[in-house]
């Protein structure tokens, strides 16, 4: 079904009800946010009803969302968020409106960059309570993700035992090294799926994994789809 997205008769929702999700995503709070989708989950059908046609809701809740969109991005900058992650956020999800065929994918589409928005602000809040040898071993993996990384190398890093340094990993992250470094290279492996050109070969190999059927295994266990699948889901 293709739609119009004019600009007329547009109705915005009053700032008193958008304040609850921006102040969920400055406090990094993502069970508010779904508490709120909750809350909320009659709106879609409240706007139909205020609307001459499904057509003309469609539009009125098209550009709610864009602005829900361009106003979040914003209110995440200001709480801590990088520009480049806060606006990345907001152009995927506006691409994801622009191919929804519903009111409730809309609807569903907001609240899951709300969600977003509030668990990348969850990590940021996190990070700063985070002592400064697990900081400075984190930075150390991201710097070195290209490479293989040795547990005995980053506790070397911190001047730390290879015991200690897993132990900090574990106490404040909850997770183990291993885990940690996996997640960061899928995140960068994400990035570079959408930015690039590379083949899968080549993407596997710049991330230091041993073959390329190791990262795709990786990769569909923690995507849900395999590297070839989720560029094509992003173009």
């Amino acid at each position: 079904m293709i739609l119009s997205r004019t600009r007329r008769n547009q109705i915005y929702l009053p700032y008193s009800r958008k304040k609850k999700y921006f102040d969920a995503i400055a406090a990094g709070n993502t069970e508010r946010i779904a508490e709120l989708s909750q809350e909320n989950y009659e709106y879609p059908t409240a706007l139909f009803n205020r609307c001459g046609s499904y057509s003309e809701a469609m539009n009125k809740m098209y550009y709610e969302a864009i602005g829900a969109a361009n106003e979040m991005c914003l209110i995440a900058i200001q709480s801590g968020l990088l520009d480049m992650v806060a606006y990345d956020i907001r152009d995927e999800f506006i691409a994801e409106f622009d191919n929804a065929v519903s009111l409730p994918d809309i609807y569903d589409l907001v609240h899951g960059m709300a969600h977003n928005y509030a668990q990348k602000m969850g990590y940021i809040i996190k990070e700063k309570k985070r002592s400064p040898r697990l900081a400075k071993m984190m930075t150390y993996i991201e710097e070195h993700l290209t490479e293989k990384i040795e547990l005995q190398d980053i506790a070397d890093h911190v001047n730390l035992s290879r015991t200690y340094a897993s132990a900090i990993f574990k106490e404040e992250l909850g997770i183990n090294i291993s885990e940690f470094i996996m997640k960061e290279r899928m995140l960068e492996a994400k990035r570079m799926l959408r930015d690039t050109d590379l083949p899968v070969s080549a993407i596997a190999d710049r991330l230091a994994f041993c073959s390329q059927s190791y990262f795709t295994r990786n990769f569909t266990r923690m995507e849900g789809m395999t590297p070839v699948e989720y560029r094509r889901n992003t173009l």
